[in-house]
């Protein structure tokens, strides 16, 4: 997992990836291990509407966004989770970084989005959410780019992790001043796939 920055800072650590890739287990049990608070907008979809969170998925985002911003002017430290698949946790941030926050980043990916589809029904099969098919396979290829070309420059320090073999496994993690590879065959395929989700 991720190293802390300063076990002093103020932390806001952003689980990041696809859905059905695992952000919302990988996030609770970091939060829970590192004792900081968990926020996510699932989550806030299930308190609005437990027989049908997908319904809500609209106003759950404006209330994680508030409750986002509230925690953060209150100086608290935290774990949330976001596909990262559109432009808008930019400006999350910033916010935090103007507070004095150590922004880390945790991006869990699956080396398909097929995968994720699957992954998904196998939750839905198990009483979870639903995530329409054409949504998930869009934000599978936002979200990479995304990662690639945008968020991971923003952090103080970023991990990648690869959730296709049903566990967390290490790929790479950097900085603004080094990078480094624990799995060369893993990362030159995430690389891959993102290449095709920048170019298309």
């Amino acid at each position: 997992m991720i190293r802390p920055l300063s076990i002093e800072s103020l932390r806001l650590v952003i689980v990041g990836g696809p859905n059905g890739c695992g952000k919302t287990t990988f996030a609770r049990a970091y939060s829970e291990v590192e004792g900081l608070i968990y926020l996510g907008a699932d989550d806030v979809a299930a308190r609005l509407s437990p027989d049908d969170p997908q319904a809500a998925r609209v106003t759950a985002g404006r209330i994680f966004g508030r409750e986002l911003s509230q925690a953060l002017a209150a100086g608290s430290s935290l774990v949330v989770e976001s596909t990262l698949s559109g432009g808008s946790f930019a400006r999350y941030i910033e916010h935090a970084r103007v507070k004095g926050y150590a922004v880390e980043l945790v991006f869990v990916f699956l080396d398909s989005p097929e995968l994720c589809v699957e992954r998904i029904a196998e939750r839905v099969a198990q009483g979870g959410h639903e995530v329409p098919e054409v949504d998930v396979r869009r934000r599978y290829i936002r979200s990479l780019s995304r990662f690639r070309t945008e968020y991971r420059a923003l952090a103080d320090d970023w991990l990648l992790i690869d959730n296709s073999g049903g566990s967390f496994v290490r790929v790479a993690s950097g900085d603004e001043n080094s990078e480094t590879v624990y799995d060369e065959e893993v990362w030159q395929k995430f690389q891959k796939n993102g290449d095709a989700a920048t170019n298309s």
